[in-house]
């Protein structure tokens, strides 16, 4: 990437590395240790499926050329560079830590030991831990403690979550950024991301389902007393509905994606027919504000064959059941599905098509709806910052662990609140 010879400064960028799009934000810290966007982009992407690298070339040449439209727009040259990637199979452990105590009071030095056992975790070479942060205090069998200081016990124990990516994916992904004469920082999860841009720290904390669907990944982060503490990626997504479209029509990608942008939708039997339905269902961008969608509509392909939208409807639905299905088998096996509450929260660029948010809430039995990034200075002229929400919500990250090693974050003491869901993943999990 050609760097212009701009001002330095402190800011540095963001990239969301999605399958379909880049998008890029180049942020600086304030004096008042809040965080200013002063620069964007979104790109198309290109050398990367599934989440993951298939060409590195063609992928490096499209980061380079997404983080300097963010510079231009900046006005600034930045160095360093935090990832966010749906690569990886990103996954997430409690790991258990205990000493016993010589003396039945917990001084700072019990403190200190139980924070070296956990900060010496060892893990397989082929797995990077990106997030490690402490959960809960036990006390012999008393759980769920915040500070136990001058608390008596015959042992003490802790818990803690470690999110890990697969090593290769990272170094993959460092590589680009290298190659882009950049140096590569903090490497986190996308639907992880999203949930801290869409969610407010009462749903992060009452608990949340972030279901988030993009161009060729579906990821799924699922937020407890503030924590992430359950992701997973399947690699499928909007590309593979624009695929069945072409194939079951016997049109072009390019036809099928632009058919699915303008015209998918998605009803479920009580949005089935909107004229009369007295709903509207969650906006997407082919949303007519007059009502007027129906799945009895006729549709005119480019070679002027007319099909039914309940068949491009019927098309799209099959697709997302299976991700659905999928996604929630997923929980099952992990044992997480109980733990899932009501709440389910959809970001990424799958989640613009109408009807998707009633359709969710109806295959899942929740109450499922469109996510938003909360407010950040600097994006006041842009309209739609949905694409942004992963990169949003990696900025959030950053201030929330400043001045934390790389890709290996832990907490001082203490802990922070528990709240009810806490021993229970203890002990299903």
């Amino acid at each position: 990437m050609v760097k212009n010879k701009q001002k330095p400064t402190s800011a540095f960028a963001i990239l969301d590395a999605g399958t379909s799009k880049l998008a890029a934000i180049i942020v600086e810290p304030n004096k008042s240790g809040t965080l200013t966007i002063i620069g964007d982009a979104i790109q198309e992407s290109a050398g990367v499926k599934g989440g993951e690298i298939n060409d590195l070339e063609a992928f490096s040449t499209a980061v380079g050329n997404t983080v300097q439209m963010a510079e231009n727009k900046a006005g600034v040259t930045i160095k360093d560079i935090h990832l966010v990637c749906n690569a990886g199979q990103a996954n997430i452990q409690i790991i258990r830590s205990h000493i016993d105590l010589s003396d039945a009071k917990i001084s700072k030095r019990d403190l200190r030991r139980i924070i070296a056992k956990q900060n010496d975790i060892h893990i397989s070479d082929t797995r990077t831990i990106i997030q490690h942060e402490p959960f809960q205090y036990i006390l012999d069998e008393h759980s769920q403690v915040r500070n136990p200081l001058g608390m008596f016990a015959q042992k003490l124990s802790s818990d803690s979550l470690l999110l890990t990516i697969r090593s290769s994916s990272i170094a993959n992904m460092r590589q680009v950024i290298q190659q882009n004469h950049l140096i590569p920082q903090h490497i986190h999860h996308g639907a992880s991301m999203s949930g801290l841009a869409c969610l407010s720290e009462e749903e992060r904390d009452l608990g949340s389902l972030v279901l988030d669907i993009g161009g060729g990944t579906s990821g799924i982060a699922l937020f407890m007393d503030g924590k992430v503490v359950y992701t997973d990626t399947l690699a499928l997504g909007g590309i593979q509905l624009t695929r069945d479209i072409a194939k079951v029509l016997s049109i072009s990608i390019e036809e099928a994606e632009r058919l699915k942008i303008f015209e998918g939708t998605v009803f479920t039997a009580n949005t089935h027919v909107m004229r009369t339905a007295p709903g509207i269902p969650s906006k997407g961008d082919n949303f007519i504000l007059s009502g007027g969608l129906s799945d009895l509509d006729m549709l005119t392909l480019s070679n002027s064959e007319q099909i039914e939208r309940q068949l491009l409807n019927t098309i799209i639905k099959t697709r997302l059941e299976e991700i659905l299905e999928k996604l929630m088998a997923r929980l099952t096996d992990a044992n997480m599905h109980h733990a899932v509450g009501n709440r389910v929260i959809l970001a990424g660029g799958t989640a613009k098509l109408t009807g998707i948010a009633e359709f969710v809430s109806s295959f899942w039995k929740k109450n499922a709806q469109l996510g938003a990034p909360n407010s950040f200075s600097g994006l006041g002229e842009r309209e739609d910052t949905d694409p942004l929400a992963a990169a949003l919500g990696m900025a959030i990250f950053i201030q929330s662990y400043p001045d934390e090693p790389i890709q290996r974050q832990i907490r001082k003491l203490p802990f922070g609140k528990f709240g009810k869901f806490s021993n229970w993943l203890i002990k299903n999990i």
